[in-house]
């Protein structure tokens, strides 16, 4: 019998969606092939010493088991993991394709973060500081400091802090001339986004993104896409609408549009098993 392994998950993690959909795919059961520890990203639960001890970056998803040396950290690298229990399914056709849509789907770059936490203007800013992303960022910051209060020369804590109140001090303040600099920033992240989107166009093969099967291609792919239309407000149940995604991109790249090769590649991945489980709704 395998070994019984434990993931560290979210219902409030982009990445996670990765590890979900390779559990689904394998056929793996929670608390039977593994045990779930929930992590609430919205308290900071993230950033409690005893989880920065598995996962020194602080992010979820992250994977621990027995025969591991050391917990696996990078959603990519745990569905390879998930995928090795068995016959391997997940294994792209076209490995130099795959490499690319992950490298890109994963860039610093193509942070859904811009989404649901920037601004390019005074109104956007102001729906911001009036949405629940401003109570998500002031929930970290609370736990980051309380961290850093009792471990004050711990690296991760100090930066981790400076880095989350950068953003958060934004929202606290009245939306004057010190927001100009973030909205310059956000309106360049977003033309970078557009051109990103437009470059996973060039990539995907069809039927799948990766060739003519389901692979990490695609599982790496759904859980940006998913979550990036969930944070343009698209309606959750709206699994195939692009348009509130297509319309905030355009505030910046007018004629953007979400390509043809991209809306059949989403509409196939969506008929899969995998895919009904863990995205009924967009999250």
């Amino acid at each position: 019998m395998a070994e019984k392994f434990t993931i560290y998950s979210s219902v409030q993690s982009q990445w996670v969606g990765v590890m979900l959909l390779a559990l689904e795919e394998k056929g793996l059961k929670a608390n039977v092939d593994y045990d779930v520890k929930e992590i609430t990203l919205s308290t900071g639960d993230n950033f409690a010493p005893e989880y920065i001890a598995i996962n020194p970056n602080g992010t979820v998803p992250s994977l621990t088991a027995p025969s591991l040396s050391k917990p696996i950290i990078e959603s990519a690298d745990i569905l390879r993991w998930i995928d090795s229990r068995g016959t391997k399914t997940l294994v792209p056709e076209d490995e130099k394709r795959s490499k690319e849509i992950l490298e890109l789907m994963h860039s610093p770059s193509m942070t859904t973060n811009l989404i649901l936490f920037q601004a390019r203007d005074p109104a956007e800013m102001e729906v911001k500081k009036k949405s629940g992303w401003n109570g998500f960022l002031e929930g970290r910051q609370a736990r980051l400091e309380k961290e850093l209060a009792a471990q004050p020369e711990h690296p991760f804590y100090v930066s981790k802090t400076a880095e989350n109140l950068g953003i958060t001090s934004l929202y606290r303040a009245k939306v004057g001339p010190e927001h100009e600099g973030l909205y310059h920033m956000t309106d360049e992240m977003y033309r970078t986004m557009a051109a990103g989107l437009d470059k996973l166009e060039s990539l995907i093969a069809l039927p799948f993104a990766a060739g003519s099967r389901v692979s990490e291609a695609d599982y790496n792919t759904v859980p940006w896409l998913a979550h990036a239309m969930m944070g343009a407000d698209t309606p959750v149940t709206a699994i195939q609408d692009f348009g509130p995604l297509e319309r905030l991109i355009q505030k910046t790249v007018p004629d953007f549009k979400i390509g043809p090769k991209t809306r059949q590649w989403w509409s196939n991945v969506a008929k899969t098993e995998a895919f009904k489980k863990v995205y009924p709704v967009l999250h």
